[in-house]
């Protein structure tokens, strides 16, 4: 077996007999920093020449988590910043969902913010029942732009997409599975067993039949320039003062002092009430 570390402790690359794992380890719940998101591109970089290799499993070795997302300390203070923060995680989880390989994610525990968008762009995802899938950045006023919007409206449709963005609310393994979240849902002891299963299953097809109907499939995806927009608006939300306050309220464990403004007056007020004017 050959084993790789990237840059960054909290991710490894492990490659044995035609399958790759890249293998989330960075306790105690897999928040996801900018240099373990490096360490993470480098990896996915070394995939995409790797013709040997058939699959890839992206697997926690925290049982708590999958992945809970960002790490908010990280968070840049500035609108360039933030658009750059962001471009390049939809640059890498791109990347991730392009390589040549089927990709499965083996997920327990928490997969929400970013994690769930790690997963989103995986091809197969195999979930414990215990396992619970959300994108709370709402809570915190931002948006999951790294890609999320995009492949969430691809593989659920907008009405259940704005339902699981707009509430922020984390959802169950089952109902992730009855919405197309998630490809399959097992019993978390099951869940290393059916992986492997998957995995040979994979193994045993005609390696470039994979490889040609995965480059179809995606290529049946519609066009979009959702990533500008995401972009966008991330950006956008740096330019008031909801995001830089739902950061530190999370960073401070108290509740977000939101700014919300009332809805305007129709005609500035007193005005409305025209029987007193003569």
């Amino acid at each position: 077996m050959h084993m790789e570390e990237g840059p960054a402790t909290g991710i490894r690359l492990e490659r044995k007999g035609g399958v790759a794992r890249l293998i989330l380890d960075h306790p105690p719940l897999n928040v996801l920093g900018h240099g373990l998101r490096q360490a993470m591109f480098a990896h996915v970089r070394t995939l995409e020449s790797c013709d040997d290799i058939h699959v890839v499993v992206i697997e926690s070795a925290v049982a708590a988590a999958f992945s809970v997302g960002s790490d908010l300390r990280e968070f840049p203070q500035d609108e360039l910043g933030g658009i750059a923060k962001i471009r390049f995680e939809q640059y890498l989880l791109d990347h991730l969902a392009g390589l040549p390989q089927i990709v499965v994610a083996k997920l327990g525990g928490f997969v929400l913010g970013g994690g769930a968008e790690i997963m989103l762009a995986c091809d197969l995802r195999i979930a414990g029942r215990t396992a619970r899938f959300g994108f709370p950045e709402i809570r915190v006023g931002a948006l999951p732009a790294a890609g999320g919007i995009k492949r969430l409206m691809q593989d659920i449709g907008p009405v259940r997409a704005l339902r699981l963005v707009l509430s922020g609310r984390p959802i169950a393994a089952d109902e992730a599975l009855a919405i197309g979240l998630v490809t399959e849902v097992v019993v978390d002891e099951a869940l290393d067993a059916r992986v492997e299963d998957i995995v040979a299953e994979l193994m045993a097809q005609p390696h470039d039949g994979l490889r040609l109907a995965k480059r179809c499939l995606r290529a049946a995806l519609p066009a979009t320039a959702i990533d500008t927009a995401e972009a966008d608006a991330f950006g956008a939300l740096y330019r008031g003062d909801n995001l830089r306050e739902g950061v530190a309220a999370f960073l401070e464990k108290r509740p977000p002092r939101f700014n919300r403004p009332t809805a305007d007056r129709q005609d500035g007020g007193t005005e409305m009430s025209g029987g007193n004017r003569g």
